[in-house]
């Protein structure tokens, strides 16, 4: 593959780490390994010292690299170490590992929901219910349904008790609704979650906690038959 646009910028710290990166995933600098010294990095990619530690440090935050002081920088297991950060910088690597990213992120969604909604409802079911308020005013859009989506179930989580699943959907926000809005671009895909919504919405004002997480369920499996579909016929510019 021709990793070549990884990065669009040509500033002196773009440009390394776009080499780094790219020196990383086609192991040239394999895991485990230890990168050159920092002046025979900086020479070879034609950067300051100062420019090449900024570049390592914000690697090493991503999880690329791990810094040790008094020795060399160290090589990351980006799979190990790595966050939801880089999954844009790893889809433009390799876009072959768009359907397992994009259907890792939907199973990741759909397993918590099904957990964490029913435990807001036991807990509150009017404030379960509230969160509905502006599902009548929804527009028919598919980045207004992916918005709505990432901002109802991510309200849950705090009615839950449950704030750490409230940062883990902070943490895939912007993958989160840009794999929602691949799901919404069709018709049938809105009007199915609209009434799945609307369900919902009545489950929680009758606070059958039972029933919702039933109803989550059942939308999980409708809703996995058409991810098949998507993800045989992915979008050239998706994850651009």
């Amino acid at each position: 593959m021709d990793n070549t646009s990884l990065l669009t910028s040509q500033s002196p710290a773009a440009l390394a780490e776009e080499y780094i990166v790219k020196s990383i995933w086609n192991h040239h600098f394999p895991a485990g390994s230890d990168l050159p010294a920092e002046r025979e990095l900086a020479e070879h990619i034609g950067v300051t010292r100062t420019t090449l530690r900024e570049v390592l440090q914000r690697l090493a935050r991503d999880g690329w690299l791990q810094i040790q002081h008094g020795k060399a920088t160290r090589v990351n297991n980006i799979w190990e170490t790595g966050g939801p950060n880089i999954i844009k910088t790893i889809i433009k690597l390799d876009r072959s590992y768009l359907p397992v990213i994009i259907s890792n992120v939907v199973s990741l969604r759909t397993r918590m929901v099904e957990y964490y909604v029913r435990e807001a409802v036991k807990i509150n079911a009017t404030a379960s219910a509230e969160l509905f308020s502006n599902l009548e005013s929804l527009e028919n859009t598919a980045l207004a349904y992916a918005t709505f989506d990432y901002n109802l179930f991510r309200q849950f989580t705090f009615i839950a008790n449950k704030p750490v699943y409230g940062l883990i959907l902070n943490s895939f926000k912007e993958m989160y609704i840009q794999v929602a809005s691949l799901f919404f671009r069709e018709e049938i895909a809105r009007q199915g979650t609209l009434n799945f919504y609307q369900t919902l919405k009545m489950l929680c004002e009758q606070g059958n906690d039972e029933a919702v997480q039933q109803c989550i369920a059942k939308n999980r499996q409708q809703s996995g038959i058409y991810w098949t579909k998507i993800l045989q016929n992915l979008p050239e510019d998706f994850g651009e």
